[in-house]
């Protein structure tokens, strides 16, 4: 997970992206959008606001592709780290309303911080976990959530039990470093709301999402008639 030279379709697609090409935005929704809607999904535990932060990120993303440094590592970390600041911010704004809401009863704002950093601890673990090598991740799932040991987890990837828990290992410890981030990644302003964008002659599909929800945004639809709070509903003018 270091800062070497992302994949040239990264380079690209940016390039793409700030030149305002609509069908680079549709290949980017195509590719990032289950990702986005899940990680939103997993910090609110809501389908409708998992389906409203998805629509504010790639309108973000429409709008201010040069906020993605290439320099800084791959794209795809990027947008879940954007993904994760727009969905911290709506929990932040879900439980300050219904603190108010609550009054007295409200939980201390202690509280409500250690909420929001573990929401935002466990999207940046499910993230890691599906940035893994295949080989890594498939030892965790068989340890951790299949409750094999490091024997059985040998047996079952066919590899020696040294091998076994050296794949352990380095997952926990890229795992572990889930728990050393911020519940916000570095600020950028609220996403405002994506422009139609057209011109694609194929549409970027919907992700799957879980219990069926409504696709959550794509460039040929627009993204509804309302603007995200805290963003105003303009488009790039160019």
């Amino acid at each position: 997970m270091g800062h070497d030279a992302p994949p040239r379709w990264d380079r690209r697609m940016q390039q793409r992206l700030a030149h305002g090409e609509a069908a680079a935005l549709g290949e980017l929704y195509d590719r990032f959008a289950s990702l986005v809607h899940s990680l939103a999904y997993r910090v609110l535990d809501d389908e409708d606001a998992a389906d409203r932060v998805t629509r504010e990120v790639f309108g973000y993303i429409w709008e201010h592709p040069d906020s993605y440094d290439p320099k800084q590592g791959p794209l795809r970390s990027w947008v879940a780290g954007v993904t994760r600041h727009q969905a911290v911010q709506r929990l932040r704004q879900a439980e300050a309303a219904s603190a108010r809401d609550c009054g007295s009863d409200a939980p201390a704002p202690a509280e409500i911080e250690q909420k929001i950093r573990e929401a935002s601890t466990a999207a940046r673990a499910d993230f890691i976990v599906t940035s893994m090598p295949a080989p890594l991740r498939a030892a965790l799932e068989l340890a951790y959530f299949q409750r094999r040991d490091y024997r059985q987890t040998a047996a079952d990837l066919g590899v020696t039990e040294d091998e076994a828990r050296r794949r352990l290992r380095l997952g926990l410890q890229l795992l572990s470093t889930a728990h050393n981030h911020q519940a916000l990644p570095p600020a950028h302003r609220s996403a405002p709301a994506p422009r139609s964008a057209s011109a694609s002659s194929h549409g970027p599909q919907a992700p799957r999402t879980p219990r069926g929800a409504r696709p959550p945004y794509s460039p040929h639809t627009g993204p509804g008639t309302s603007a995200p709070p805290g963003g105003p509903g303009h488009g790039r003018s160019r």
